[in-house]
């Protein structure tokens, strides 16, 4: 099911879509009421894409959540902590980075793309922790 915010932009952004896609390529001979229903089932459409596409993640999760129920442990600990593992790494270079001239030990020497790797590793991680526990409050999942 989509949440009312999704569900909102959803149909803004298809409305206004449908709406010129309609008003460009519909015959002007065809009238205001014919294109009026076209907008209106092209929305319902849509919005029955999304929720099928919904239902289609649900099932994946389901599936690799029962896929996951019968593996070993050490498989199960690794789908669990390889985000926050790899998060924390990239977050404790980071601080060497910062500390170690002070400190007096050597650098890590980092290109830009090691530094850039590392800027999106943390956003990612950091950032959707964030979105994750604020869907959490927000709509209560």
């Amino acid at each position: 099911m989509a949440t009312p915010l999704i569900g909102d932009i959803i149909q803004n952004t298809v409305g206004k879509v449908v709406g010129r896609l309609a008003d460009k390529y519909l015959p002007s001979s065809m009238g205001e009421k014919e294109k009026a229903e076209f907008r209106i089932e092209a929305g319902r459409l849509a919005i029955e894409e999304y929720r099928a596409a919904i239902i289609d993640v649900q099932g994946a999760r389901e599936l690799a959540g029962k896929e996951a129920g019968d593996s070993p442990n050490w498989t199960r600990v690794l789908t669990v902590t390889h985000r926050p593992a790899w998060s924390f790494v990239m977050l404790g270079i980071f601080a060497w980075t910062i500390l170690a001239p002070y400190l007096g030990f050597p650098l890590i020497p980092l290109s830009d793309i090691h530094k850039e790797v590392m800027i999106v590793v943390i956003t990612f991680y950091f950032g959707g922790r964030s979105v994750e526990k604020a869907v959490e409050v927000v709509w209560g999942r």
